[in-house]
């Protein structure tokens, strides 16, 4: 559990990153639909979704659909469990300036 924007920092310092956990606690998103949601460069989302499976936020599912490569990302339960923590303390630290 977060309990500080300090502590939230190592994993939600990235507005990438936000997006992505954002865009995933609706549903799961192929890396094309998740690109475009960012509006990020190749490097940025390997690196970003990267951090964020290493973390356990979310979980990558590779696979083949008509013969293409297809890569399918999904929150994890502590990926959205986080995100609504984080998002619980923003709002507190709103609240309380």
């Amino acid at each position: 559990m977060i309990n500080s924007i300090v502590e939230a920092s190592k994993i939600f310092d990235s507005t990438i990153r936000i997006q992505i956990l954002a865009s995933l606690s609706t549903s799961s998103l192929t890396y094309n639909q998740l690109k475009k949601v960012c509006r990020c460069a190749d490097g940025a989302m390997t690196n970003h979704t990267s951090k964020l499976e290493q973390a356990g936020y979310i979980t990558v599912k590779k696979e083949f659909v008509n013969r293409r490569p297809q890569t399918t990302y999904s929150i994890t339960e502590l990926g959205r469990q986080e995100l609504i923590d984080f998002v619980d303390i923003l709002n507190k630290e709103i609240g309380e300036k």
